[in-house]
């Protein structure tokens, strides 16, 4: 096996009528915001298809280097007010195109490796 897998998973719905508007603030902020991280390895968006997506159909998947990456978030929250206070705005700019859901913290299964 490869080196394990480790992604952050965040799932979303956009607001009626903000899919313009949406698609637009993703491009131009919110993935050079996620991407510029340093606990960032690869990112990746999936859409649920067919309405099969449930509620929250905008899946983001961030990939971490390993589990100390939230060793360096909370590094980066307590260490860099003013970056910090830049991240958040950029989020809360979201909250006019999108409804965030629940999150969670996949990986790879090593024993589903044949």
């Amino acid at each position: 096996m490869d080196a394990y897998k480790l992604y952050w998973v965040g799932q979303w719905k956009i607001k009626a009528g903000k899919s313009a508007e949406a698609v637009k603030w993703w491009e131009e902020k919110g993935k050079p915001n996620i991407l510029s991280k340093p606990w960032t390895k690869s990112l990746r968006i999936y859409a649920g298809q067919f309405g099969l997506g449930g509620e929250y159909t905008i899946e983001i998947w961030s990939e971490l280097e390993s589990y100390a990456a939230f060793d360096e978030m909370d590094k980066f929250w307590e260490e860099n007010s003013e970056e910090a206070k830049k991240f958040a705005e950029v989020w809360k700019e979201a909250n006019e195109y999108l409804e965030f859901g629940p999150s969670r913290l996949m990986g790879d299964w090593p024993e589903s490796y044949l």
